[in-house]
């Protein structure tokens, strides 16, 4: 399926990507004050990436992490009645060892001036498969999702936005989204600079039917230590007042599904995604992504993330 998923507590209708704006800032602004509230020293890991995993866990870490993506349709999407959005997605994250961590995931969306809506949950689990560094040091991944058909953060996107082949009609009403997204992390340091792939594969629970998508991603530490995101090292930051931490890229995108494996921009999202993340002080992170869709079907969006760890 050709996931349209992001950031998400805040929900809306109409499937495809995720960001937020008027009234959408307001409740993401209220739902970040409440996580500072309950968490005075937290900070936050994922080696700044957005969408891409890398290897690195560390035991005994808890992560929370308010991810934030306003969208701006494709000419596709808006001819279907989408308009700019905002979409919100809360990460609790635990490393239980320096082998596994698990994490729960809430998501929704709001258009400005227009609908909300709560889009589901999703949970997530990261198994590395060697403690000491190996070659690309693989990593399995697997996560449930509960989604609402509705749902528009695009934490990945995989499948056809306009199959090449000719799909049963669905009758009623359409149904929640019970997925299994599972991929296989490969991923490198070289000094300071990260590298990693990911392939990714979403399996419908229901009719079993899987899609296909791909994540690249380059991330590059700057000064001394670093926080990081989805599964990447970090040493504290000690110093108070803002500083950049790390810069990157991200491209990632679809591969068609298990009816037809195939690389076909014109109907498959695919994105290219700068990253930057700062330190705003002990223990707090900010990420930042202007991501550019490569394709006709592809959406336009501005991410942003809050990170803290406890």
């Amino acid at each position: 399926m050709e996931t349209m998923k992001r950031n998400g507590i805040c929900g809306t209708e109409n499937p495809a990507a995720g960001r937020k704006s008027g009234k959408g800032l307001c409740g993401a602004a209220l739902c970040l004050a409440a996580i500072v509230g309950l968490s005075a020293a937290a900070r936050a890991g994922n080696g700044g990436y957005f969408a891409v995993y890398n290897h690195h866990i560390e035991k005994g870490e808890k992560e929370i992490m308010l991810m934030s993506d306003y969208t701006s349709p494709s000419k596709a999407n808006r001819e279907e009645g989408q308009k700019n959005y905002f979409s919100q997605m809360l990460e609790l994250e635990w490393a239980v060892t320096d082998k596994f961590a698990t994490e729960l995931m809430f998501e929704g969306f709001a258009e400005p001036g227009g609908v909300k809506r709560f889009t589901g949950f999703r949970w997530e689990n990261r198994y590395r498969l060697f403690k000491e560094d190996v070659p690309l040091n693989p990593m399995l991944y697997s996560e449930y999702e509960h989604l609402s058909h509705l749902t528009r953060f695009k934490m990945e996107t995989s499948g056809w936005v306009h199959p090449p082949y000719k799909e049963k009609e669905e009758t009623g009403e359409p149904k929640d989204e019970r997925i299994m997204e599972t991929r296989l992390v490969l991923s490198e340091d070289f000094g300071g600079t990260n590298v990693a792939f990911n392939w990714l594969n979403e399996t419908d629970l229901r009719n079993t039917k899987t899609d296909f998508g791909y994540l690249f991603g380059v991330m590059r530490k700057l000064g001394q230590g670093g926080h990081e995101h989805h599964g990447a090292s970090h040493e504290g930051h000690s110093g108070g007042g803002i500083r950049l931490a790390a810069v990157g890229v991200e491209l990632w995108g679809a591969l068609g599904d298990s009816r037809k494996l195939d690389l076909a921009p014109s109907r498959q999202q695919h994105y290219l995604s700068p990253v930057a993340m700062f330190h705003l002080g002990q223990n707090v992170m900010f990420h930042v992504s202007p991501t550019i869709g490569l394709s006709k079907v592809s959406d336009n969006l501005l991410r942003f993330a809050v990170g803290f760890e406890l």
